[in-house]
């Protein structure tokens, strides 16, 4: 057993049973003939050597209990071991004393009741310990009483005070049992030990600082990063910085009441550290808590991390200023304002009509502001529906709803966090949407769906709308007061009819990037063909712009683009008319009639699939869903 098990026993015989017993099974740990205040002293130095398990009988067992912090196994008696020592006792006089402690006293009143007979006397005293043996010994015999049984302390007192005695004696079968309890215990602790080694390995390779208190306050285990985070070399020293991170943070809420404490914000040593703490519960006790302490440095070079590597993923805006391309003074005057715009970090809500460049317009702001190196994350708020758009802003726990994620789902003000985020079509948003996100923008922290832990976000918010918010407010479909914290800028955006000096600089820039979409050389436009595309009227703006000089390009088989391709493009094309004539017949055409016929040809040409009509249009689903709508009231 290697000295992890030893018996320290009150009488020899009782020695030598043991000893008897473990030959019979095999087993050999020292065993020693040892009472009381000296057994205790004796068992100090064995725990010291490494003694983890003690077998003992009676008070002596007793004794050690109150004094160590290692299992102690006592050899009990059974009914069978008092009925005997009764029994033997009860020949020698009709009246006797049973002396002993109340653990090992209950069967006795059992054997009692089963010896005893008419003429006969037992008395049962029960003592606290054994500082009182003999004196009750004296006064029972002053009753006289002059036959006492009980254990080895009571029978050497009466021995000594020369009256009779019975020793209780254990047999085989109880050390045989108790031997096997001693291995159990012992079994268990090498169990626990090696648990706690793992444990201990772990938490000192944990880069985190980490340790352990008791209900007390009292330091129970820390890490080496924990150590020097508190200031002290070892757990058994007591320390003002232990207790000064005690009383500074709140994690004494936490042994008080359980509650979990994330994030807690302390100062120690003129170190910025973040404090977490979970309770220690022990059978539905709080005992303590763990704490663990992280540097408030390390916690954003991580952030960084994780924003850099979320940036891969495709959060990161890729237009600049360089790429709005415009040389009108309205042009100008906007995109000198809106690098203004970039320099500071308040709201900026950007109004155009639909197809100005609003987004190109946003990434640009981005990439000249500081936020330059975050994520840039854009959503369209009339794509999704109420539910499914606050899941994607504010994501949501796993289990929140049927059919999310079994993980549970960041927002996109979370993937956002410390850059830009990009509110598309705000005006689409319902009022429970629009509530969120005021809070967001005042409070600047968000709660997934199906959670109500509290998650701060740092991030610049950019909204773009086609309407005319001040309208949409006084007919009650937008908050007031989120319109007054989205505008605190604003840029208006002008539309291609007011900047038609631009469509020739455009169209070649347009061209070029087709060309490169299709891995195709330089294709050339006519000045002819540039002045038809500066006399049609452009309710579509830059997107309208962009679909004509795609399909005309298409129509040119990829060469150059003159004005029979403009035309055709724009569907006013008739084999009859010349070409003053089809000039003619593109002014008679109005913008919405040259829309629905534009919408016609994409159904057809998509076999009437209105997500890939409204994709080969360049438009939103959303919007294809509405002209089609208006197209279908027309009609009818």
């Amino acid at each position: 057993m290697e000295n992890r098990i030893i018996g320290i026993l009150p009488n020899k015989s009782l020695v030598e049973k043991v000893i008897s017993v473990q030959k019979k099974r095999g087993i050999n740990f020292p065993v020693y003939h040892m009472q009381t205040e000296d057994a205790v002293k004796l068992a100090r130095e064995k725990v010291n050597e490494g003694a983890k398990v003690i077998l003992s009988r009676g008070m002596t067992a007793n004794y050690l209990k109150n004094n160590l912090d290692i299992p102690v196994i006592d050899i009990k008696y059974d009914f069978f071991h008092f009925a005997n020592a009764l029994k033997n006792a009860l020949e020698i006089n009709n009246e006797v004393a049973l002396i002993g402690f109340i653990d090992a006293f209950r069967l006795a009143k059992r054997a009692v009741e089963y010896i005893e007979k008419e003429g006969q006397k037992i008395h049962i005293v029960i003592l606290p310990d054994g500082s009182q043996i003999e004196a009750n010994i004296n006064s029972l015999h002053e009753m006289g009483i002059n036959t006492f049984v009980g254990g080895n302390l009571v029978v050497s007192t009466a021995r000594r005070l020369g009256l009779n005695h019975v020793l209780i004696e254990a047999d085989e079968r109880v050390i045989d049992e108790a031997i096997t309890n001693a291995l159990y215990e012992l079994r268990i602790h090498i169990e626990r030990e090696e648990k706690y080694e793992l444990i201990k390995s772990i938490i000192s390779n944990i880069t985190n600082g980490i340790f352990a208190i008791n209900k007390n306050g009292d330091l129970i285990t820390a890490n080496p990063i924990a150590l020097k985070y508190i200031g002290i070399n070892s757990i058994n020293k007591s320390s003002y910085a232990l207790d000064n991170i005690i009383s500074s943070s709140k994690i004494m809420r936490t042994i008080e009441n359980g509650e979990l404490i994330n994030g807690d914000l302390i100062t120690i040593n003129d170190n910025d550290l973040v404090i977490s703490s979970s309770p220690i519960i022990v059978e539905g006790e709080i005992r303590g808590a763990v704490v663990t302490i992280q540097e408030i440095s390390s916690i954003k070079e991580l952030d960084t991390k994780i924003r850099k590597k979320q940036m891969h993923k495709g959060h990161v805006a890729r237009k600049t200023f360089d790429d709005i391309i415009g040389i009108s003074e309205v042009m100008k005057s906007c995109k000198s304002k809106a690098f203004r715009y970039s320099q500071v970090d308040s709201t900026v809500l950007i109004r155009g009509d639909t197809g100005t460049g609003k987004e190109i317009f946003a990434q640009s702001i981005h990439n000249a502001s500081k936020r330059v190196s975050k994520p840039f994350v854009a959503i369209n708020c009339a794509a999704l529906p109420p539910n499914l758009l606050e899941s994607e802003l504010f994501g949501y726990v796993k289990g929140a709803f049927s059919g999310a994620n079994y993980e549970g789902k960041a927002g996109i003000f979370e993937l956002a966090h410390t850059g830009t985020i990009f509110l598309d079509e705000i005006s689409e948003a319902s009022l429970d949407v629009q509530a969120r996100l005021l809070r967001v923008i005042q409070e600047k922290e968000i709660i997934r769906i199906g959670d109500d832990k509290v998650i701060p976000v740092d991030v610049r918010i950019l909204s773009a709308t086609n309407k005319d918010l001040i309208k949409e407010v006084f007919d009650k479909s937008f908050r007031e007061d989120l319109y007054y914290r989205l505008s605190v800028l604003e840029l208006q955006l002008p539309s291609l009819e007011k900047r038609k000096s631009d469509i020739p600089k455009l169209a070649e820039h347009l061209i070029d990037d087709i060309c490169k979409k299709m891995s195709i050389g330089k294709v050339y436009i006519t000045d002819e063909a540039i002045k038809i595309l500066t006399e049609i009227k452009y309710e579509g703006n830059v997107r309208q712009l962009s679909n004509i000089l795609e399909r005309a390009f298409v129509i040119s088989n990829f060469e150059r683009i003159d004005e029979k391709c403009i035309l055709e493009a724009v569907g006013a094309v008739n084999e009859s008319k010349n070409a003053t004539e089809l000039f003619e017949a593109t002014e008679s055409i109005t913008i919405a009639e040259m829309e629905r016929m534009m919408i016609k040809r994409a159904l057809r040409e998509c076999g009437g699939n209105k997500t890939a009509a409204a994709r080969k249009l360049g438009i939103s689903l959303s919007t294809m869903w509405r002209k089609v709508g208006d197209m279908e009231e027309t009609v009818s």
